[in-house]
């Protein structure tokens, strides 16, 4: 698990530093408050300098880079602070076993420019002349540093990736984006070692009919279905958004073991009133399988839903606010949350 990370020059983050991390870790905070690009710096810096992290970031808010590879730069300057591509991204992390952590990015310029033949005599240079490109550099202590690269050619994106494994798992969810055929496997391998039942108790917070879960497929590809005591078994999305939000949260922290699960927006798709019990899963099973979850929300029931369904000493709310032109983030002890809470201030 983390216990401390430093961003600087990614995206709005211009030196921003949470100084203390717990198990369970919910990030608050405005609109453009820095909320998601949090979770993707932890996501890049679990990566071990796989420069591919960086199209899976993209995905996140919606931009396909590999459909536009003509244009991949303008989605690169967005990672860099005021677009400035001359900075250097830099995001260090504390881990409680492996150490320090650090990973670089920066722009990278070849002498070499490849130009196509069917380019008429005369024309101007293609925009990626000089074959611009990112290098990801990794650094776990003392180690050997490793190195990933991302560049444009006239063909797309050449990706360049290290061969050795990222320190720890690590998966991004994003409440824009989600697979049913990952989810009924994710759940065939948590049943086959007899732990499908965190799943079942889970789904019960919405649907206390739910008997059991099964990965079928019987819609022609693997999806997750349930037993709510009809004649056939229901598609888990015909039971409704929350159902398959709250599966795809426990199925993600069981495929992360000793990892970390980065979840945006953790409300979507779920009423208020099951926000405790879901919470309490995702404690189970965050314990079970010592994951570390960090997750944002705009939702002060989802805050208040946490303070009152969590270990208070494996919890902490970190609120990312503006202060003098820059984004800074103040976290909350147990004693602080509750105050918060118990006088409806605001933690969002």
């Amino acid at each position: 698990m983390f216990t401390r990370l430093q961003v600087r020059n990614f995206r709005a983050l211009d030196d921003l530093t949470v100084e203390r991390m717990s198990r369970i870790n919910l990030v608050t905070g405005r609109n453009n408050s820095g909320k998601t690009t949090l979770l993707e710096a932890v996501f890049l810096l679990s990566s071990g300098g796989n420069a591919q992290v960086a199209l899976n970031t993209s995905a996140v808010r919606g931009a396909d880079l590999a459909a536009a590879p003509a244009v991949a730069e303008t989605f690169w300057k967005p990672m860099f602070t005021a677009l400035d591509m001359n900075k250097t991204v830099e995001i260090a992390g504390q881990h409680h076993s492996l150490g320090s952590l650090s990973l670089n990015v920066a722009l990278e310029r070849s002498g070499t420019v490849e130009l196509p033949f069917e380019e008429p005599s005369g024309a101007p240079m293609p925009e990626h002349a000089g074959a611009t490109g990112l290098l990801f550099t990794f650094k776990n202590g003392s180690a050997p540093r490793i190195q990933g690269r991302m560049r444009l050619t006239p063909g797309g994106i050449q990706m360049e990736s290290p061969n050795s494994r990222p320190p720890f798992l690590s998966m991004l969810l994003s409440s824009r984006t989600g697979n049913h055929h990952d989810d009924a496997m994710r759940l065939g391998q948590l049943r086959t070692r007899k732990q499908g039942s965190l799943v079942v108790n889970a789904l019960k917070a919405v649907e206390p009919r739910l008997k059991s879960v099964e990965d079928n497929t019987a819609s022609g590809s693997p999806m997750i279905w349930g037993d709510i005591g009809l004649p056939e078994l229901v598609p888990l999305p015909v039971m409704g958004e929350g159902m398959t939000r709250i599966a795809r949260l426990i199925l993600a922290i069981s495929a992360a073991p000793n990892g970390v699960v980065l979840i945006d927006e953790i409300e979507n798709g779920l009423h208020h009133s099951v926000l405790g019990k879901v919470w309490q899963s995702i404690e189970a099973a965050a314990e079970q399988f010592n994951t570390q979850v960090v997750a944002s929300t705009h939702s002060f029931e989802c805050v208040e839903a946490a303070y009152r369904s969590l270990d208070k000493g494996g919890f902490l709310v970190h609120r990312l606010e503006e202060a003098h032109g820059r984004i800074d983030c103040v976290s909350y002890e147990p004693d602080e949350i509750e105050a918060a809470v118990s006088h409806s201030l605001e933690v969002r």
